[in-house]
């Protein structure tokens, strides 16, 4: 028989066990005296709210644990959930500043390597591939003519682009290259030029007077392409009706000769204009006659002349006509489904070569609504002006 049994919470000898049970028999017919002493008894057994059976510390896992450590003993609650809640203080701190969870490190993702896909200004550059290069001694027309076949060829000029384009060679007076020169076609901003013409003509006139307003009003709509500067200068042409003043504008433009350029509507909000129009003929007239100063006057074809140079919008003058100090007076056009450049290329002075007027303008009257297709003409009218520059500078050759 064993010497020592496990009672409640204690381990008893066999003598007290005989000593309680002796006391509780001696005092059963009092209730109220053996009552005390049974507490007192069991009480360690509630405390630790279940017995311990065979090695010290083994977890019963549907409920508490009882451990032993070094400082003692520390009740532990394993919830159904599997977290544990440690009653200790320490514990207590430690789970208010959410620190008992068990947290693995995750190990960091390597780096994703950057990607190598372009920038979207990288994006917005069309680089035409390398064409042939341009026979010596043949003429410039058969050239440009080939060069737009090429074009055509690789998908820079679609089967729906109508282009149409003059060299004039401002020191021999004579025509170089004539594609289309009299195709109508779709003005937009190029009409702004024929307007500056008509509020000159009216102030030489006297019908107009020349004011710093009327010069800012004219700069913001040549250089900067303004609309609303546009529809100003108009109406006022007009003496505040919008309508007289087109009239007007188209009645000088049939007595200077622009057959092919008419005004038939204000530009709209947006900049949306497509009743306009003009050709790549009318546009190299005006500038053959500003270059010989014939448009009003010396006077004032000179200060029209000035407003052309300032325009910050190009694209007859590339880097390579920049880099060689060319001057360019030009007008853009742009609108859905048009691109063009028409102006003068002052090259005499710097290279020796001729100056020269190139007219541009690439129409798809499908108006293709992809913004890449402007971009993409732009890139092919100054690819084309890069050469047609290179074969004036040169006098017979390009490369």
């Amino acid at each position: 028989m064993p010497e020592r049994f496990f009672f409640g919470a204690s381990y008893l000898t066999r003598k007290e066990i005989i000593f309680y049970v002796g006391t509780m028999t001696s005092f059963g017919k009092n209730f109220i005296i053996s009552l005390p002493l049974l507490v007192s008894f069991f009480l360690p057994s509630i405390w630790c709210w279940e017995a311990v059976s065979g090695a010290e510390g083994q977890r019963n896992p549907e409920g508490p644990t009882l451990t032993s450590s070094k400082k003692g003993i520390r009740v532990s609650i394993k919830k159904k959930s599997g977290r544990k809640i440690a009653s200790s203080r320490t514990d207590r701190k430690k789970i208010k500043k959410g620190r008992v969870r068990k947290t693995v490190k995750k190990k960091r993702p390597a780096p994703k390597a950057r990607s190598s896909s372009p920038t979207r200004s990288q994006r917005m550059v069309y680089t035409v591939p390398p064409s042939p290069p341009w026979e010596k001694g043949a003429a410039l027309q058969g050239l440009v003519e080939k060069e737009i076949a090429h074009l055509r060829s690789v998908g820079h000029l679609l089967a729906e682009d109508e282009i149409s384009l003059q060299v004039y060679d401002l020191q021999k007076k004579k025509m170089l290259v004539d594609v289309n020169g009299r195709a109508i076609r779709n003005a937009a901003s190029l009409i702004k030029v024929f307007v500056m013409l008509a509020v000159y003509e009216a102030v030489a006139r006297q019908e107009m007077t020349e004011t710093p307003e009327l010069d800012h009003l004219l700069h913001r709509m040549i250089a900067v392409s303004d609309n609303e500067s546009t529809n100003v200068l108009i109406r006022r042409l007009g003496k505040g009706d919008a309508v007289q003043g087109m009239i007007g504008v188209n009645a000088i433009l049939k007595k200077l000769g622009f057959e092919d350029t008419r005004i038939r509507e204000l530009i709209p909000e947006g900049g949306r204009t497509y009743a306009n129009e003009t050709s790549a003929h009318d546009n190299t007239l005006f500038f053959r006659l500003l270059y010989e100063q014939r448009l009003v006057s010396p006077f004032y074809s000179q200060k029209m002349n000035e407003i052309l140079l300032k325009s910050i919008h190009d694209r007859i003058k590339t880097q390579k006509l920049d880099k060689d100090g060319v001057l360019v007076a030009d007008k853009t056009g742009f609108v859905r489904g048009l691109n063009g450049d028409c102006g003068i290329v002052y090259q005499k002075e710097k290279t020796g070569g001729n100056d020269y007027i190139l007219s541009v303008i690439i129409e798809n009257k499908k108006r293709p609504d992809d913004f890449s297709w402007g971009r993409k003409k732009s890139h092919v009218i100054r690819h084309l002006s890069n050469r047609i520059y290179q074969y004036m500078k040169n006098g017979e050759t390009a490369g």
